[in-house]
């Protein structure tokens, strides 16, 4: 494993790293001395970021405004942060939405638009970089940010759900494709996280979710740490380790019937635009 002084001075692309888990592995990855290209739409948001983490770990910083729900701003993401000859090392997946609510609930536009960031743009982005990265044959990772929805099927988040599923298998199959390249390749699956994206996929926190929720910063660490060991998948806190266990051993139809009456008690929902 590499040491962070070893990793001092390689450049990192994050997406989503405007907040939440984005924003704490940024946050994390200046601190070991890593320099960042940091990708979302609220530029605002990055340059304020990559200022103070310049400031505060003598690192370099480009914030690259982007909207990955929009077809090819994935190339153009990436073409932005190998310019010049710079040389990447490090990808993190993290750009993601969701909405929870009955099916038709919402517009199919905002479905389209969850598929378009959560699947195509980080397969995208992904194709880009192992090319970039073979090429220059440098030690290299890409972390992509899944869920524990990545291993279970949860009414009223069936489209997110699907989107997630889809992380996990093509970052564990990419994973063996590469095992034998520079690249190494990380499944972080997470489970409730406290950060925006609860309030923007409509959900409304019950007091027994907090009971199992984690803090973006205790994800970010875990997951980081777990990547730069090369782990194939990465799943923080105990309780959602064994929770991805259950549909090992019930059908089903027993599954997605406790998972809608685990997610009935921990939350409610309202309806949010794209």
């Amino acid at each position: 494993m590499q040491t962070n002084q070893l990793r001092k001075g390689m450049w990192a692309v994050i997406t989503g790293a405007s907040s939440g888990i984005g924003e704490s592995m940024a946050r994390q990855m200046g601190a070991q001395g890593m320099n960042l290209l940091l990708v979302a739409r609220r530029l605002d948001r990055l340059e304020a970021l990559g200022a103070e983490l310049k400031e505060q770990y003598q690192i370099e910083y480009q914030a690259i405004d982007a909207d990955l729900s929009l077809a090819h701003e994935a190339k153009q993401v990436f073409e932005r942060a190998t310019a010049q000859g710079r040389v990447v090392q490090v990808l993190i997946n993290n750009a993601g939405v969701g909405v929870y609510g009955p099916f038709q609930h919402y517009d199919v536009e905002q479905y389209l638009k969850m598929i378009q960031i959560n699947v195509t743009a980080l397969m995208e982005l992904s194709y880009h970089f192992v090319g970039h990265m073979r090429t220059h044959g440098k030690v290299s990772y890409i972390g992509n940010v899944g869920s524990i929805a990545s291993y279970l099927s949860v009414p009223y988040f069936s489209v997110y759900g699907a989107t997630k599923h889809f992380v996990k298998e093509f970052s564990e199959a990419l994973s063996y494709d590469l095992k034998k390249s520079n690249i190494s390749v990380t499944l972080i699956a997470p489970g409730g996280t406290y950060s925006e994206f609860t309030e923007r996929s409509g959900q409304i926190l019950k007091a027994s979710a907090h009971t199992n929720m984690m803090t973006s910063e205790a994800v970010a660490k875990i997951g980081l740490q777990g990547l730069f060991k090369r782990r194939r998948a990465i799943i923080p806190g105990w309780t959602n380790c064994v929770a991805v266990l259950f549909p090992r051993f019930f059908p089903a139809k027993w599954m997605l019937a406790l998972n809608h009456w685990v997610m009935q008690r921990a939350v409610s929902y309202k309806k949010v635009s794209s």
